[in-house]
């Protein structure tokens, strides 16, 4: 059976999903901003046509922003990660085989599809998901992965295609690498692209009549594998099981200046709690991590960043253990004078909650802690994170990460849903 992949991607997600709600949106620039407001990080196609790029500082644009009445809205990421699983949901009913490549693209196995009813089958996936989510999707469908991508990209742009290209046995596949820029390609970075077009390797299907030899010369076994598979045969295979991670981090940027141990200290347990309560919905345990402090690299003030290792003897995902070990080593860390802006937490050398080695004098009352958690962490699911928390993460935590602009948790907090009035 011939290999055929969909690539499914969420058009302008996070801005999509702030219209599912706020359906005033529609049509209007609107942009979405990083932690603390700093950073564009997601455009309407209206705020795209008024010039604003991708990752601009939200102070260099404020002009324009103004001038043109762009709206602009403070990110908001538990929404955000549970309208993509409501989209997956959905898109698990068209195939059990998803390849969950980033919050808002999907790969889809349809090699159980008959070539001829792919197009229509694409549509139905496209119409599904905008009915039923509300978040408007494109769709390619070609024989590989990398072929996919050039699918949705001209589906996205093309009027004609409404959403959706099949490139799968297509005459048309010439077509389309000839009009897709090389520096466009899926694992094309800026580096390889202009190695390539400083030979005159302008297009995807200049690259694919490229010599073979040449190419993993110039770029080593991944363009090798990107030729391969823009040529049609498979070489980067759909992962229906993510592979386990090995390491995780959270970093917090504070939306004020902290220059006080009090407050950093009470920032350090937050990100413990963060981190113990991320290990355990990866069902993980941590072995090892670091602590990191860092005052503003961009500020004219004086700098300082430092950072240190914690290992523990039996690898957890206690919360009380996790926000002990990170205290000690951010109060020596911290030096008086300075005003820091980020900490984070790294964790290393995972290993499976249910594989953790124990030691001699392990306590014999640990086993009743999970218990503990386990409602804990359900408690926060129902009524909001931080419903339950640890007194030394603070109460008024007035150096939390500024959302000045963020519209309610629609979907993720009670107290977010919205009301339907009728009369």
């Amino acid at each position: 059976m011939n290999s055929v992949v969909a690539l499914i991607d969420c058009n302008n997600f996070y801005v999509s999903c702030e219209r599912v709600f706020n359906t005033w949106l529609h049509n209007k620039p609107v942009v979405v901003l990083s932690n603390n407001d700093g950073i564009i990080i997601a455009r309407s196609n209206e705020a795209k046509a008024l010039g604003i790029k991708m990752g601009s500082p939200l102070f260099e644009v404020r002009e324009i922003i103004e001038r043109e009445g762009i709206i602009v809205i403070s990110s908001n990421y538990p929404y955000y990660f549970d309208m993509c699983d409501r989209v997956r949901g959905v898109l698990a009913r068209f195939t059990p085989l998803l390849d969950k490549y980033s919050i808002d693209e999907c790969f889809l196995d349809l090699s159980g599809i008959p070539p001829e009813e792919l197009e229509g089958y694409g549509r139905l996936i496209k119409k599904t998901v905008e009915k039923w989510t509300g978040i408007p999707v494109t769709v390619g469908i070609a024989e590989t992965k990398c072929l996919a991508k050039v699918a949705n990209k001209i589906a996205k742009k093309s009027k004609k295609a409404g959403g959706v290209l099949n490139l799968y046995q297509s005459p048309h596949l010439e077509r389309a690498l000839g009009m897709t820029d090389v520096g466009s390609l899926w694992g094309v970075g800026p580096a390889y692209e202009n190695v390539l077009k400083g030979v005159g390797i302008k297009t995807a299907l200049d690259f694919v009549k490229a010599e073979e030899h040449w190419v993993r010369k110039k770029m080593t076994v991944v363009g090798a594998r990107i030729q391969m598979e823009l040529k049609g045969f498979p070489c980067i295979p759909l992962e229906w099981i993510p592979p386990p991670k090995e390491q995780m981090g959270i970093a917090q940027g504070f939306g004020v200046l902290v220059s006080s141990l009090v407050e950093m200290r009470e920032a350090a347990a937050f990100k413990g709690s963060e981190m113990a309560a991320k290990a355990r919905r990866e069902k993980k345990a941590i072995k090892e991590m670091t602590v990191w402090i860092q005052t503003n690299p961009f500020s004219d003030g004086p700098k300082h960043e430092d950072s240190e290792p914690i290992v523990f003897p039996v690898a957890t995902q206690d919360t009380s253990t996790l926000i002990r070990a990170v205290e000690g080593p951010v109060s020596r860390l911290y030096k008086p004078g300075f005003g820091y802006k980020r900490i984070g937490v790294w964790a290393k050398k995972l290993e499976g909650e249910d594989c953790v080695q124990g030691h001699l004098w392990a306590n014999p009352d640990r086993e009743k802690k999970p218990k503990l958690l386990e409602c804990m962490d359900q408690i926060n699911r129902d009524f909001g994170p931080g419903t339950l928390r640890m007194a030394s993460v603070g109460v008024n935590q007035g150096w939390l990460t500024r959302f000045d602009h963020q519209s309610p948790a629609y979907t993720t907090d009670p107290l977010g849903i919205p009301i339907a009035k009728v009369g």
